[in-house]
């Protein structure tokens, strides 16, 4: 029908347009971009994109180490509140250990044994994330503090990271 047809004339009429209208600004940020290519990045820039990404992963270790933390402590909660509670349970008492999907008979000495263990363990780990915790920490402040150093005056640098976007 006309109408069909006039519809799809007008559609190929707006592909073509907007075809054309990629095909300039494709040109013009390719030309843009090959400005910016044929100089290659500074000195000051790679020096930037390296503080840049130290930052970045030292935020990211702390993230991990922040979690970390979290679990454990948990797990040492939950191993000491359990080991409480056993204290009020008779020896006679039969006791299951999880395993898995099944659950096994242990005594209660073992399950207490390993309560402690877990709770040990756990106490331990936190200490040595909180020794990580301490390294990143100096890791990520001398980090802040090139990145704050470089850029401080350097309208070079401040310039050619605006046109580069990562600003």
């Amino acid at each position: 029908t006309f109408q069909h047809a006039h519809a799809r004339g007008s559609t190929r009429r707006r592909r073509r347009r907007a075809m054309s209208a990629a095909k300039d600004s494709s040109s013009k940020s390719a030309a843009s971009a090959a400005a910016l290519a044929s100089d290659g990045p500074s000195d000051a820039f790679k020096q930037f994109v390296e503080l840049q990404t130290k930052y970045a992963d030292a935020t990211s270790q702390m993230k991990g180490l922040r979690d970390s933390v979290r679990m454990r402590e948990h797990e040492r909660t939950r191993a000491k509140l359990t080991n409480k509670e056993m204290e009020a349970v008779d020896e006679s008492t039969r006791l299951f250990k999880p395993l898995g999907r099944s659950f096994v008979l242990e005594s209660k000495e073992t399950l207490v044994k390993g309560l402690e263990e877990a709770s040990a363990a756990a106490t331990t780990d936190i200490e040595n994330a909180m020794a990580r915790r301490e390294y990143l920490m100096k890791q990520l402040s001398e980090a802040e503090m090139n990145l704050r150093e470089l850029m401080q005056g350097n309208e070079a640098l401040a310039k050619e990271l605006q046109e580069r976007g990562v600003v």
